[in-house]
């Protein structure tokens, strides 16, 4: 994971040396050699996939400049990226929350048991059903609403699996456990978020300069006090990132770039956002160039 950053850009070097010594972690063993054990664990991977995002940040920047970027976003953790790259908080400083959100997500997942389920092919209404009807095993949410046929639930895994089983018997084309051990972005989250709050009070924060769509809304934030609130419901609250491409096609983007590890975001821009010219880094600064 973003090593042909690292082979072929001194900035994404740079970006790697520089969060080794934020973090006192080996970020460059992490990401490229694993094991994969080791990397998936929610504590190291959240910092190191934020390295490689920015890493590609600093591609673009340096190659590209910013003065044609309209907006930014990111879906989940992505968001404290394109935080720091709109000029809200330094990057150090996001890539330290970041190393905090993972460390408290880690503990929440050997305090309160969970899972998530990512169904494909299924529209909103009948995930929906599925949802409520799974819900009599136990708590079950929506946490993602990628698309309209792209939706993540979390919750208990009693009913993550009951899900599972509803959705493969109605015919979704993907119904799929996440390999994360915990309810992400729903309400059994309340003890973690709390605890994350708690570090965000203390954190100095900006206006971005940049127009940064939320994933609670999709909507560009619009006041200090709505991003504040926008982090303090981070862990709780689904992510809306339908919401986002719509706001996209509002705004009349010609162009997406995803910066970070593979182009699932690409993908789905590609995908709903007729038109609209989609590009990954890997392709953009390795392939491409």
């Amino acid at each position: 994971m973003g090593w042909r950053f690292h082979e072929r850009y001194t900035a994404a070097r740079r970006v790697f040396e520089r969060a080794e010594d934020a973090l006192q972690m080996p970020v460059r063993r992490l990401c490229f050699d694993g094991p994969a054990d080791d990397l998936n664990r929610t504590d190291n991977l959240q910092p190191c996939v934020m390295t490689v995002c920015w890493a590609a940040y600093e591609i673009w920047r340096e190659s590209y400049g910013m003065e044609d970027v309209r907006a930014m976003a990111g879906h989940s953790l992505g968001e404290f990226t394109a935080l720091a790259a709109a000029g809200a908080v330094s990057w150090e400083t996001a890539l330290m929350l970041v190393k905090e959100r993972g460390r408290i997500m880690a503990e929440a997942s050997r305090t309160q048991s969970g899972g998530m389920l990512a169904i494909v092919g299924l529209g909103e209404q009948h995930v929906e059903a599925i949802r409520r009807k799974a819900s009599i095993r136990g708590r079950l949410f929506t946490a993602n609403r990628n698309s309209a046929v792209e939706i993540v639930l979390s919750g208990e895994v009693s009913a993550v699996e009951e899900a599972q089983r509803l959705a493969i018997e109605a015919g979704a084309r993907r119904a799929l456990i996440v390999n994360v051990p915990l309810a992400a972005h729903s309400p059994l989250m309340e003890a973690a978020g709390s605890a994350f709050r708690s570090v965000l009070d203390r954190l100095p924060i900006e206006m971005p300069k940049f127009p940064i769509l939320a994933n609670a809304t999709g909507q560009a934030i619009a006041s200090l006090n709505d991003l504040r609130q926008e982090l303090a419901n981070h862990l709780l609250r689904p992510v809306d990132w339908a919401r986002t491409m719509v706001s996209l096609k509002t705004m009349q983007i010609s162009t997406v770039v995803e910066l970070g590890p593979g182009r699932v975001l690409a993908s789905l821009a590609a995908k709903h956002l007729p038109g609209v010219d989609t590009w990954n880094a890997e392709e953009l600064f390795v392939e491409f160039a």
